[in-house]
């Protein structure tokens, strides 16, 4: 029996221990929710499926409990039973997380520095909504503001916005040397979101940006052939979410798949790029969790230098450094063991032990790319975490990297690598 049942089995013991008396011959009189001050009541009950009238069925409250606690802004829910004659009331007591933190942020690796400052809320106006805000330096300055909403009334619709001015200095490796280039993206972003179940979705958006490259110092083969200026982006994104969350360990298997269409707008030049992202997660004991994710993709093959998969220490492989190189298509794999050190009411500490592996291929290059031992990069490492259990993935990350090559990084941040 995998984890995720385990768990689902252990609720519907606790259920059962908490319903002395209770039969699954006794209709649901009520169904309540306690302990909420900015959750509207009206949203928590677009995830439940137990309503009054209905007969009692306490696995049919494990998943309800567990769907709730999905959601990233409950800390506990506990059920409460109450029989009435020939009934019972269902009663979720709920705890509600802190739902608004700032964002600060920092990071450091041997050749570069970055740092964010913002605010963050997952729970805007009590209906799951969220609105992420911040400031970013990782060489030059970047604006970040988005808001997505995971249902708009009663409906099975979603939408999200966002806009985003992007700014970094772009690393180009070639025979001559690295070349440092400024880039530049506005962008403006919106899409609606389709609940197809409680676990699947499907995103479709639509944005307008523009980007623009522009060398440090004068090259002697300028690379006019990048394509700049106003561009039409166009994406679809399917979800299937079937991780369960219990405090800070996680169960269960995610999977995303992005496909994104850029047409220029200055110019007939279109570019596609199709990447997924695989991640599962186990718990092992009391103490440990198993995190894995992989991570592929492809986009068109252009012979530019500037390709969408990018080799960095804060988006794939701990410790290689900073933008390092990059590829129309990518393999990564991420495993990391998380051990808790110790849990207290607040507070958790973990160690720990991680391999990151990639393969790119180049720009313009062929499949058998992958296979070729220099464009692989593969580090392991230790790291620590500083978990506050009060709000949903908040915690300092600290990950140490090395490679054979005796190539290491320190890889500082916020949240879970994934």
């Amino acid at each position: 029996m995998d984890r995720p049942c385990i768990i689902i089995v252990l609720q519907v013991v606790l259920v059962l221990g908490m319903s002395r008396g209770v039969t699954a011959q006794q209709s649901i009189a009520t169904v309540e929710f306690t302990g909420l001050s900015k959750t509207k009541e009206s949203f928590l009950r677009q995830y439940i499926t137990v309503s009054s009238g209905e007969k009692y069925d306490s696995i049919q409250l494990a998943h309800d409990r567990q769907r709730l606690l999905n959601l990233g802004i409950l800390g506990e829910v506990a059920l409460k039973l109450i029989p009435a004659g020939g009934t019972v009331r269902v009663i979720f007591a709920c705890r509600e997380m802190i739902n608004t933190l700032p964002v600060f942020a920092l990071g450091k690796t041997n050749d570069t520095f970055w740092c964010k400052a913002g605010i963050q809320s997952l729970n805007l106006t009590g209906r799951g909504d969220k609105l992420f805000a911040y400031y970013q330096y990782y060489d030059r300055h970047s604006f970040y503001l988005n808001y997505a909403t995971d249902r708009m009334g009663y409906s099975k619709w979603g939408a999200t916005a966002s806009l985003i001015q992007w700014a970094t200095v772009e690393p180009l490796n070639s025979e001559g040397g690295i070349s440092n280039y400024t880039y530049t993206n506005y962008t403006g972003y919106a899409s609606a979101v389709r609940f197809l179940t409680f676990r699947e979705s499907v995103d479709f958006g639509l944005g307008v940006f523009n980007e623009r490259f522009e060398a440090q110092q004068m090259q002697e083969n300028e690379l006019d052939e990048i394509v700049q200026g106003n561009k039409l982006l166009s994406k679809l994104i399917f979800k299937s979410n079937h991780l369960n969350y219990h405090t800070f360990y996680v169960t269960g298997i995610y999977n995303q798949l992005n496909i994104e269409f850029i047409h220029s707008l200055d110019e007939v030049r279109n570019f596609v790029t199709v990447f997924n992202d695989f991640r599962y997660f186990k718990q092992f004991g009391k103490r440990f969790n198993w995190a894995n994710r992989l991570r592929t993709g492809i986009a068109t093959n252009d012979d530019n230098p500037f390709a969408p998969f990018v080799l960095d220490s804060y988006l794939n492989i701990r410790g290689v450094g900073n933008r390092v190189d990059r590829g129309t298509g990518s393999v990564v794999i991420n495993t990391e063991l998380r051990y808790t050190l110790f849990d207290k009411r607040i507070l958790v500490a973990q160690g720990v032990g991680f391999f990151d592996f990639g393969s790119w291929r180049k720009p313009g290059g062929h499949i058998d790319d992958f296979t070729k031992s220099e464009n692989m990069r593969a580090f392991s490492g230790l790291g620590f975490r500083l978990i506050y259990k009060r709000a949903f993935d908040t915690l300092l990350r600290i990950d140490y990297g090395y490679d054979y090559n005796k190539n290491a990084g320190l890889v500082i941040g916020i949240g879970q690598y994934f």
